[in-house]
Parts: structure tokens; sequence; C-alpha cells
């Protein structure tokens, strides 16, 4: 695939393959996924539940639970693989190169412990701090992300708190010790649409200040749209699509891409006009590798050639890569 140059790419994550075990059956919920992230950009990851988004995620961090092991591939930050690092040197490494902010901050954050004493303890552990500098680094941080009274919200539980106030708590540990890796994942999940454009927002802003690269995942085409400069689509596990923003956003070319953009709801459609989905479910990932195009029983332009194999992922235009072997005149 197209990559950035050594001198641009943060992050860079080659044939990554993650797999869950079960009782019965292993899932391959991340499929040989390529991708870079640039110094200070931001990249989108896009596609349904299930697609393997979180997944990617927790394999870069290393925080995938017992059952899920990655099979394959590396994850370079800065030219460090991040897979091969002991899990010592690793911990060392969250949070102060690359942090994490979870989909739901009331599990990620300790229910039984104050903001206060969760933002500190990070400082005291990475940064070498005293008690004291901490309290007041801590104290600014949450004044950074706009929680009102700062330094009286250090003593809050989590449960006194807004949803949207628990999730800027979360964006103020992730900067504690100003790591260049932002991953957010779901950052606007089960908030109000007010608050989500705040949240939003706030990242913008923290990424231009601080020269943030930022890994977005969501499920939501509106976030991506207005937020990232490029975007990665995964379906099954796998990259279908990778482009430009703008450049996907005006013609995407992969059947899915375009699938999800037509469900979305539109200002121009007619009163009552039913929300068009798309047909039929996600492919099991625990039946062994696809013998056609995995989206083939769901796509609209599905043809004899896309029952053969699956087909590989290739350049497409400058900066864009698709999974796909229709003519890119039959998707117009």
């Amino acid at each position: 695939m197209t990559r950035a140059p050594e001198s641009e790419a943060l992050l860079r994550v080659v044939e990554l393959t993650t797999e869950f075990l079960g009782d019965d059956a292993t899932v391959r919920a991340v499929d040989h996924v390529s991708f870079d992230v640039k110094k200070g950009e931001m990249l989108g990851i896009v596609g349904e539940s299930g697609s393997g988004k979180s997944a990617t995620s927790l394999s870069i961090m290393r925080l995938l639970p017992p059952q899920g092991r990655v099979t394959h591939g590396s994850v370079e930050l800065a030219g460090a693989n991040l897979l091969a690092l002991p899990e010592a040197r690793m911990r060392e490494l969250r949070g102060r190169r690359v942090a994490m902010i979870f989909q739901d901050p009331m599990t990620a954050l300790n229910p039984y412990l104050r903001v206060g004493e969760q933002l500190i303890e990070g400082a005291v552990l990475h940064l070498g701090m005293s008690r004291a500098d901490a309290q007041t680094r801590a104290a600014a941080l949450l004044d950074r992300v706009r929680i009102p009274d700062a330094r009286a919200r250090l003593r809050s539980y989590p449960h006194e708190l807004s949803g949207g106030m628990r999730q800027r708590v979360m964006i103020a540990m992730a900067l504690l010790c100003d790591p260049e890796l932002l991953i957010a994942d779901e950052p606007t999940t089960a908030l109000d649409v007010t608050v989500q454009a705040q949240i939003l927002e706030l990242l913008s802003e923290l990424r231009r200040e601080r020269g943030l690269s930022i890994l977005l995942i969501t499920h939501d085409l509106g976030v991506v749209a207005t937020t990232c400069d490029r975007v990665l689509v995964m379906y099954a596990g796998r990259v279908v699509e990778l482009a430009p923003a703008a450049e996907l956003f005006a013609r995407p070319l992969h059947p899915y891409t375009a699938a999800l953009m037509q469900s979305l709801p539109r200002l121009d459609a007619k009163p009552g006009a039913p929300l068009e989905s798309i047909a039929g479910m996600p492919p099991r990932l625990d039946q062994g590798p696809f013998r056609e195009c995995s989206f083939a029983p769901r796509c609209r332009f599905v043809h004899d050639a896309c029952r053969v194999a699956d087909p590989p992922l290739t350049e497409a235009g400058p900066e864009r890569l698709r999974r796909c072997v229709l003519p890119l005149e039959k998707l117009s």
C-alpha cells in the first residue's frame, strides 16, 4: 500500500492481525491491517460494529483481553516496534508517548477514587512529580479541557460528573504526559449532540496547540467528515478503503463506503422517507479465509468476478486504496 515517508509517519501499522480464541473457534477480528498516522494528522477509522476498529486500537496499545492475541504484523511508534517491547517498557510508553481515550469513561475511570487522585497518580508515576506539583498540573489540565471550577472538581468522584465532564477528565488524563499520539475510541458515544460537538472541537484545538497525532475511531461518518484528514474504512476486520476525507466523501470508491453514506439521514430527503439500510449482515469471522469478496453477499454491484476470491487492497489514485474489482465507472 502507499505509505507516508519515514520522516512523516509517527505510527506505522503493518499487516496487523489479531485473533480471539473461543471455546469452539478462533475469530480473526483484525486481518492484515496496514496504515500510517502522520505527525500532526488526524486519521479516522470507520465501520460498523464488529468491523475490527476497537480491536485494532487495543492491539496497538497491547491492551487486549486474555483471549485476544496479535498473531502477525508490527506496530511501530517513531521507529520502535511496540509489539516486541517488554511489558515493563510498554507500560512506560503508555501515557508518555501514546495515550488512549476509551469509549465509556464511567468504566475507564475508577469509581472508588476521586478524579484528582487518578490524575495525580499518573503524573507522579510517569513524570516523577511531587504530589503538590502533580495536583497543580491536574487542575490546569481540567481547566484546559473546560471543566468549571477545576481545582474543586479534583475532589469529585466520577459518578458526580456528567457524561461530558467524565469524557473531559479522560482527555485530561490522556494529555497528562504530553503524548505524541492520542487514540480516541468512540470518544462521543452516548453524549448528546451539543456535547459531542464540544468534545470534537476540543480535540481539534488540542491537536493544533500540541501538534498531536490523533487516531479517531468512530462509526459516525459525520464526525470524520468534519474533523479528519484521512479516513480508513474497515469491514469484517479488513481495510476496504483509505482516502483523504474530502475525496472519500466526494466520491467513495468501494461499494461498502458508498452504502454507509447512503444510510445517513439527509436534510434534502422527502418527509417521511425511510432511511436506507445495508441489506444482510456482516460475515462471521470464525469460518476461515474468505473465498469471495467479504462484502459480496450485501453488495448491490456484485457480479461473477466478486465470487472468485477476496480482492487485494490496491491503489485507486493518489493516496487512495480500495479492496474491490469493480471498474470505477461502475460505482457512479
